[in-house]
């Protein structure tokens, strides 16, 4: 089983995540463009950020930042709302998660939430492949965790989630600078926080700049894929 470094994510997040990043931007959008189709009139809801909206809400909102929290409410409530902020608890607590955000749900209550899938990052994952096996003899987990769609409709269904609906953003950015991607990296909070320690030396340094630059010359940008799929299902 995968386990994170936690207190690492914690820590950068503190020092370089930016409330305004354009990923979390979009994904507050399309999220929200998802809940104003809902004619459901929720009396209380939690959201994991004050910008997600509730369409015909009572303003009975509870505005959280940790997963963990959401276990500890003794009353439940109508909707639960998140951006991408299950992108690791998903795995961490595996299917005990979708079964306890049901617990908390009320009869016919509805989840909506974001996540990067496996679509995401196809040409960087492929690259640091490469690099790992040529430097280290062998591929490392260096991003991620990215999600399989089927396989959280599978969970979603198996939690007594129905009516489970997902729609897929994707998009392109280029970059022409690698310094920019991983500041940009930094600002979203996308780093590695699996707690097996990667191995980094001078050579893989110098092949990473090495082929970055052969990309970008050829180019003029270096391509990273997003895909964002937004799942919405009832209780």
């Amino acid at each position: 089983m995968l386990e994170f470094n936690l207190k690492k994510k914690q820590a950068r997040k503190e020092l370089y995540y930016k409330k305004n990043n354009f990923v979390t931007e979009l994904g507050i959008k399309l999220i929200n463009k998802k809940t104003d189709l809902i004619l459901h009139k929720p009396h209380s809801s939690i959201l994991f950020d004050e910008r997600l909206k509730v369409k015909n809400s009572s303003n009975n909102d509870f505005i959280i930042n940790d997963i963990d929290l959401i276990f500890e409410k003794e009353k439940k409530v109508d909707a639960l709302i998140c951006n991408f902020d299950l992108q690791i608890p998903l795995v961490k607590y595996s299917q005990n998660l979708f079964k306890n955000i049901n617990k908390i749900l009320n009869k016919n209550g509805y989840f909506c939430f974001n996540l990067l899938t496996l679509n995401s990052f196809i040409t960087l994952k492929k690259i640091f492949l490469e690099i790992d096996d040529h430097v280290f003899n062998g591929a490392q987990l260096r991003f991620g965790p990215f999600h399989d769609v089927s396989n959280i409709i599978t969970d979603l269904n198996y939690n007594k989630f129905k009516e489970v609906v997902v729609s897929t953003e994707s998009l392109e950015v280029n970059y022409n600078s690698l310094k920019k991607m991983r500041k940009d990296f930094k600002e979203f909070g996308i780093s590695n926080y699996y707690k097996d320690k990667l191995t980094f030396n001078k050579e893989f340094y110098k092949k990473c700049n090495r082929v970055f630059e052969q990309i970008i010359n050829k180019n003029s940008y270096f391509p990273l894929e997003l895909e964002i799929a937004t799942f919405t299902s009832w209780k």
